[in-house]
């Protein structure tokens, strides 16, 4: 029993002290989308909860109760994302423990040092510093719950093959994990074709697999794309309409030859990690990276097959990185082509590619040394990590560090804008909206940014100038047409503002205060049932919104019965 309770500690401790500077590490980008602004999460309606974003379910759920007991502090998000990532690397420790328990694995001769090589395994997972941008960057808990869930499900279905007693326990158990994976992160779609290539590793008899094990699991594969389609509604698909790649599929996968390279850098050299890459988009085969980088891909997977008979763990761990990596660098384009983050569930299988491989190169014949390597390389991670996480301490840290490390993109300088413009740094905030333009004359978002910077100025021609360049820009930006329409309405134009926040409520009808501005406006102009309607409305998304409730009340009390 202390041969179990002692490694969960010391994973327990260890990454406890490398995260303890991130709990007072403030909301970034998405984080104010998903939880500042997002009225859904502001108390425990499940039905509410479900209606924002179905197949990231457990995410806003557990987004929803950080709310509801730390309001908007965040230090208790920080709790929250540090225990799945520690949960997460105990699961690996014990995925590696089982395994050395298998068929395939349990009389070699690596399995006499299973304690201490899984538990090793755990710490890599632990310490890394790639995997800072998933556990301190709050919203991406996404990821790294559906790794725990992900981890969860193949630790329990192997220990349900291995265990005679509650084998059907641990079975259910495993479905059930998989099921919650598939509600946290689309990345969970790989998980039946983890299970398969575990039972081929593994558990494979000289009968073969038995396929009635992994027929179930089958089923989950379905989970995703059905909750897209049966619930998504189309503001849904206005909303991802408007953030739809500016790539194509074949380029967003040559690119991805490149990316991945760069992904298994960072894990071997994690330096120069970055928030925001300035990555390059490549449009034929023939790139010399691009051809490079297909070919290197290509020696590593071959590699990796020619292991899978004498060092079957190393083999894993290779194939586990890359399956891992599949749902986001793939066919499938996505908006931004690199982020930290999608290494979360492949670390998984690097640290098992690393530990596993420094035992067959070295740890056969040096045992002792090997684990001093080992322990030395965790301490350096560990360090990384610690020293990355301060960069993630407030928003101009963070954005600072990324316009330093990509100059020449001119998103980056809009977010640093935006922080100087929160902490009342105009004049910075202005330079650095500029310097964007310049850069990315086409970027709506720097117009809109800029256009709110010159509305709290006061500058109001300068601020409607802007917003119309960004609606010039992009039709489909629901937070211009509300910015335009706040200073309509400080004008004293309410029609227009009525019309602006109008457009704004038909490409996202879920913001409470679209709908409370409008109603303000037809106060103005003296249509007392829109108003109310649009009050209700604005209850009916939150029902906590004072504002709402207060000002129906001023219009209801105003009224003469009967009106």
């Amino acid at each position: 029993m202390r041969h179990n309770i002692l490694p969960i500690i010391i994973i327990l401790c260890i990454g406890s002290i490398i995260y303890s500077n991130s709990y007072l590490c403030s909301f970034h980008l998405d984080d104010f989308s998903s939880i500042v602004n997002n009225h859904y999460i502001r108390h425990l309606n499940l039905v509410n909860i479900w209606c924002f974003l179905p197949r990231r379910f457990l995410l806003y759920l557990s987004l929803a109760l950080n709310y509801h007991f730390n309001g908007l502090n965040v230090v208790g998000y920080h709790q929250f994302n540090l225990a799945v990532h520690l949960i997460s690397a105990i699961l690996v420790w014990w995925l590696v423990l089982l395994t050395f328990s298998t068929p395939f694995m349990k009389d070699q001769e690596i399995s006499r040092h299973a304690n201490i090589l899984a538990l090793l395994s755990g710490l890599v997972f632990t310490v890394h510093p790639v995997q800072t941008e998933a556990v301190t960057y709050i919203v991406q808990r996404t990821a790294a719950m559906a790794a725990m869930f992900y981890l969860l499900t193949l630790c329990l279905y192997v220990k349900s093959r291995l265990e005679d007693k509650n084998q059907t326990v641990y079975y259910a158990g495993s479905l059930l994990s998989a099921v919650l994976a598939m509600f946290s992160k689309e990345t969970a779609i790989t998980l039946p074709l983890m299970l398969g290539l575990y039972e081929f590793s593994f558990l494979k008899t000289e009968k073969g697999i038995n396929g009635r094990y992994l027929f179930p699991f089958i089923f989950t594969l379905l989970i995703i794309p059905l909750t897209m389609l049966v619930t998504e509604t189309g503001a849904e698909r206005v909303k991802y309409l408007y953030h739809e790649p500016r790539i194509s599929a074949v380029h967003y996968l040559l690119t991805q030859f490149r990316v991945m390279v760069t992904y298994i850098r960072l894990v071997f050299l994690p330096a120069h990690q970055n928030l925001d890459y300035d990555y390059p988009v490549f449009k034929s085969i023939f790139q010399t990276p691009v051809l490079i980088s297909f070919l290197f891909l290509a020696a590593v997977l071959y590699w990796a097959k020619s292991l899978f008979a004498k060092y079957r763990l190393v083999s894993f761990g290779i194939f586990w990185f890359f399956l891992g990596l599949m749902p986001e660098s793939s066919i499938l384009p996505i908006h931004d082509v690199i982020f930290e983050h999608r290494l979360y569930l492949p670390m998984a299988g690097y640290s098992i590619f690393l530990v596993a491989g420094g035992y067959y190169l070295l740890g056969r014949n040096y045992f002792k040394p090997m684990v001093v390597a080992s322990i030395v390389l965790i301490a350096w991670y560990g360090h990384l990590t610690y020293e990355r996480n301060k960069i993630w301490r407030d928003e101009l840290t963070l954005w600072d560090d990324v316009v330093h490390k990509s100059p020449h993109k001119g998103r980056t300088y809009v977010h640093r804008g935006f922080a100087y413009y929160k902490q009342g740094n105009f004049d910075r905030a202005m330079e650095d909206y500029k310097i964007t333009i310049a850069l990315t004359p086409k970027d709506n978002d720097v117009y809109n940014y800029r256009g709110v910077a010159y509305y709290k100025l006061g500058d109001y021609p300068k601020a409607i100038a802007d917003f119309n360049e960004s609606v010039k820009l992009c039709s489909k930006n629901w937070d211009t047409y509300y910015n335009r329409g706040n200073v309509y309405f400080k004008q004293g134009h309410f029609d227009q503002a009525i019309s602006d926040y109008s457009k704004a409520i038909a490409l996202y009808p879920k913001d409470k205060d679209f709908y409370n501005n409008r109603g303000l406006s037809y106060v103005k102009v003296g249509n007392y049932i829109q108003a109310i309607s649009d009050y209700n409305k604005a209850i009916a998304l939150d029902p906590n919104d004072t504002n709402a409730y207060h000002n129906l009340a001023l219009i209801l009390n105003s009224q003469p019965a009967g009106r």
